[in-house]
């Protein structure tokens, strides 16, 4: 039987409505015909059976992490054996948080050993789950809605919850598939919002936006970031069949550890769908590559609550650019302060939707330039 089986992750700051929107998630994934297994926060369940980081004889932060990284671990592999064993070749896992969200609530020295006791990297992590939604915390932008009153785990105040958000938020920004739902509308439309992400992925009209923007390093000032920006070594190639059916193979490489990811997407047609791949796949299909693959770098980073991938290649020498900005504030005009005279791309003809067709029409229209 072939399976297909969803592993998404539904995360953000404290009072985000990460709750609410997984009973609709459920609800619509089963409407498509998915099995669904549920899975409930570690940290809330253990904090409810008494196992706590604060009060009176409570563990220390760093072991309570711990702990919660290995029942993460654990709840995942027997949801994912008992999809495999499922009659239904349709099934999808929520998880109400992932293992990356530990890296909010320590150090990343800590969290680092964390991976190294148990023989694992961050890339083992991303390539774990196929889609993270970011809920934003109301205590970002709908402070009259934050509350503790419906999790008797929650005790963070505006402003932990706000510190928290960010938190939460940069440890999944190197994910391929991170989503930020903002608060820039009606909670109802937000949830319709994570609806809108997941019927995207699985096939239906996507209704996410995303602006793209050229910019010219020269107006770039990197040294803003900080230590706010992930570096990325990318490298992927395209193969077509019959011009019918085009797949793009990623492999994505942050601080040497490397995750594969490949997207089908047909022709004609605005659905696409994008999964994890193993590294023995990624290099057989690379071997049937005649030329050159593509290599860029890619920065993520966070700016105002919204995700930013900024492309780095080489064409006939001269350092060129891509910005993209997934919207989550359409009323959000800006782009981040260190980027200047961006030249938005967003509705040319010449781009399309993957990175790679981006890359490959910048070369084509540089080529014209430069014969000009």
């Amino acid at each position: 039987m072939n399976k297909n089986i969803l592993n998404i992750v539904v995360t953000g700051g404290p009072c985000g409505g990460k709750t609410t929107a997984l009973d609709e998630l459920a609800k619509l994934l089963r409407s498509y015909g998915y099995t669904v297994y549920l899975t409930d926060e570690v940290a809330t369940e253990l904090i409810n059976d008494g196992i706590k980081p604060f009060e009176d004889n409570c563990l220390d932060n760093k072991i309570f992490q711990s702990l919660i990284f290995d029942l993460q671990l654990a709840k995942e592999e027997i949801r994912k054996k008992a999809a495999l064993l499922c009659p239904n070749s349709k099934v999808a896992i929520l998880y109400d948080r992932g293992i990356l969200d530990n890296r909010g609530y320590i150090d990343d020295a800590t969290f680092d050993i964390f991976l190294k006791e148990r023989n694992m990297s961050e890339a083992d992590i991303l390539t774990r789950y196929d889609l993270i939604i970011h809920m934003v915390s109301a205590a970002i932008g709908k402070e009259e809605y934050y509350t503790t009153l419906n999790n008797s785990a929650r005790t963070e105040t505006v402003q932990e919850a706000r510190i928290q958000d960010l938190k939460t938020m940069e440890a999944w920004r190197n994910h391929p598939n991170l989503k930020i739902v903002g608060n820039d509308t009606l909670f109802a439309e937000k949830v319709e919002k994570v609806k809108n992400y997941i019927r995207a992925y699985i096939g239906e009209k996507e209704v996410v936006k995303q602006d793209r923007y050229l910019v010219n390093l020269s107006d770039i000032d990197l040294s803003n970031l900080n230590h706010q920006i992930i570096k990325e070594d990318i490298e992927e190639f395209v193969l077509s069949y019959d011009n019918l059916e085009t797949e793009i193979y990623t492999q994505s490489t942050i601080n040497g550890s490397s995750y594969y990811t490949c997207i089908k997407k047909r022709k004609n047609e605005d659905s696409k769908t994008c999964r994890s791949i193993s590294s023995s796949d990624y290099f057989l299909y690379r071997n049937r590559v005649k030329g050159e693959v593509l290599k860029k770098i890619r920065y993520n980073f966070i700016d105002n609550q919204e995700r930013f991938r900024l492309d780095i290649f080489d064409i006939f020498n001269n350092q060129l650019a891509i910005l993209e900005r997934d919207v989550t504030n359409s009323n959000r005009k800006d782009l981040p302060c260190f980027i200047k005279n961006a030249i938005n791309i967003t509705d040319n003809r010449d781009f399309d939707d993957d990175s790679i067709y981006i890359d490959y029409n910048i070369e084509k229209i540089y080529k014209k330039k430069i014969k000009k």
